[in-house]
This record gives C-alpha cells, structure tokens and sequence, in this order.
C-alpha cells in the first residue's frame, strides 16, 4: 500500500516513469513507478491552499489544475513552482491533459470552456465550448441547472 497524503487524495497520474499524487493536504507526492513497483521520492508544498482537481506529467514537469481555475506547475525534482495561469476558467479546472507531440495542453472546466496552452511560451492558443446549443436540443447553456459535463480529458 502507497501512503502518499495526509487526508483524501484528488489526482493521481502515472507517465514516464513517475507516479505523481495531488490531495487536500496541499501537497504533490512523487513516486518513482518501474514495473508495478512504487518508491517513494518527495513531497512538494503546492502552496495554493485550492483543491487540485486535475492533473498530467510531461518530461518532468507537473502539470496542475485547482479548483479555482488556476493550473500551476513544478518540476518533479520540487524546483520551478509557479502559476501559469490564473483563473482562467470560471469554477474548477476539472479536466487537464498534455499534447507532447503539440507542447501544449488542454483543460476544461465548470464553464464549459477548453483552452489550449503552449506550456513553453505559456499563453493560450486555441479556446472552444464543451457544450453548444446544437447539443442541448437548441437550449442555451446559461441555464442556472446546467453544468458542463466536461470532467476529464483523455
């Protein structure tokens, strides 16, 4: 058994080699993952006080997506902390995934919104909607009791 939080754990992703664990403790939990075998390696302080609800790996780097729409990275060696991008979704970024082939990467949120960064010159370049009046049988997406469907991206 992985011990890896002090409470819940919200994320986990397991790419290249490293198994990397978000949860209400605030904390990135690294581990390295060769072959089923799981050894731990460090915990990194995320110091943003916000939920991570999302997540991905790219050579080494961690990408992370909070509950208040930010999405901040780290190094897995716990150096390069910062934020990337400040809420740029209104409510949760809940879906995060890495284009390595593009260097870029998509997320999406509570609303209704999928944003494409460049993570080497971190700006947006591309942004579409989830949800479209075409999918809701010609009803707009303000409704107050509707809510995007988008919680994962893969």
């Amino acid at each position: 058994m992985i011990k890896a939080h002090a409470g819940e754990c919200t994320q986990v992703k397991c790419h290249q080699g490293i198994l990397a664990s978000v949860g209400k403790d605030d904390m990135c939990s690294i581990f390295t993952a060769n072959d089923g075998a799981y050894e731990f390696v460090r915990q990194i302080n995320l110091e943003q006080y916000y939920q991570a609800s999302a997540m991905d790996i790219l050579d080494n780097k961690i990408l992370i997506g909070h509950d208040n729409g930010t999405i901040q990275t780290v190094n897995v060696d716990g150096t390069g902390r910062e934020v990337i991008s400040v809420a740029h979704h209104d409510g949760e970024s809940w879906g995060l995934q890495v284009i390595e082939e593009n260097g870029t990467f998509l997320t999406c949120g509570d609303d209704n919104k999928i944003f494409e960064f460049s993570i080497k010159d971190k700006k947006m370049v591309k942004q579409g909607q989830v949800w479209n009046v075409d999918l809701n049988n010609g009803k707009n997406y303000t409704q107050k009791k509707d809510k995007s469907t988008a919680s994962t991206l893969s």
